[in-house]
């Protein structure tokens, strides 16, 4: 049994763009399948439909979240139809299962106000200090993901011409970058990380106290720490100030097609929530100020 889905592990690793996450996920949820399916004497090329919706049914019994049993669904969908497409079954009972629908968690972002107690929370009177607001600064200016900035090298920043080049596993993408961006950015590289590079080699834009690239986990400590500092009543991460940057920017009235490029999303219904959000607040507004209440 393990042998066929080491095939099917092979084949996603070669036909799809999934990520080692995903691939991970995907193996360990069919596993969960295969067994349910030995346990119950069926095996994975006579299983039928009501089969599976019985393993989906034994998972909401266990509480398995929603969202969860939609990732399984995907995999299980994804597993029958290798096995149909390679001929190995003559039937693909997963055909017509749908996913449920995930309600998507509220969205929280920082009002403008509270972006501008974070950005200047750092101290530019010292070499941290100065390298936390550069970080700060261009994580809201350019609405990049945590991953997509400690993997910034100093080459993929251009001053001179005002924006960062952010590669991630789909594409590079060419992002403007604010004036104040700039500025704590030109001062970082000016006055800070000098002090802090141990290996003249290192490629890194920004770095940690032992002059080493940054990690995820090293990053998400400098937002907490801030956040603290000034007393911030929010859970805020690095995706609330990516969310932040995008309804701020749709606040002002850009155009949502152009925050998709800058943010690297093309879905159009994740670009969607930013506009129901927006739409949310105002009716909020409307309903609470409105002068004929």
């Amino acid at each position: 049994m393990d042998n066929i889905i080491d095939k099917y592990i092979d084949y996603i690793i070669k036909d799809k763009n999934l990520s080692q996450n995903t691939i991970l996920s995907y193996k360990s949820d069919l596993k969960k399948y295969i067994k349910h399916l030995e346990n119950n004497s069926t095996d994975y090329i006579s299983v039928s439909e009501n089969d599976i919706f019985s393993f989906l049914i034994q998972l909401q019994k266990s509480n398995t979240s929603i969202s969860t049993i939609s990732r399984i669904i995907s995999s299980i969908k994804s597993f029958h139809e290798f096995l149909f497409n390679t001929r190995i079954s003559d039937n693909n009972p997963a055909r017509k299962i749908k996913k449920p629908k995930v309600e998507r968690p509220k969205m929280d972002i920082l009002t403008q106000e509270e972006v501008e107690l974070l950005l200047n929370a750092p101290s530019i009177e010292n070499t941290k200090g100065i390298r936390d607001k550069a970080i700060l600064e261009l994580f809201y200016a350019t609405g990049i993901k945590v991953s997509e900035l400690i993997k910034l090298d100093i080459d993929d920043v251009n001053l001179n011409m005002d924006y960062i080049n952010c590669e991630n596993k789909k594409n590079t993408r060419t992002i403007p970058i604010s004036n104040t961006s700039k500025k704590y950015t030109q001062k970082y590289l000016d006055d800070s990380r000098m002090n802090m590079v141990k290996n003249k080699d290192e490629k890194a834009l920004f770095v940690n106290s032992k002059g080493e690239r940054f990690t995820r986990q090293g990053l998400w400590k400098i937002i907490k720490k801030y956040t603290q500092n000034i007393n911030l009543d929010k859970n805020v991460t690095p995706t609330m100030l990516r969310h932040s940057f995008a309804i701020h920017l749709l606040k002002k009235g850009a155009n949502l097609s152009v925050v998709g490029k800058i943010l690297g999303n093309n879905n159009l219904t994740s670009l969607q929530i930013y506009l129901n959000h927006i739409d949310k607040n105002i009716r909020k507004e409307l309903k609470e100020n409105h002068p004929r209440l």
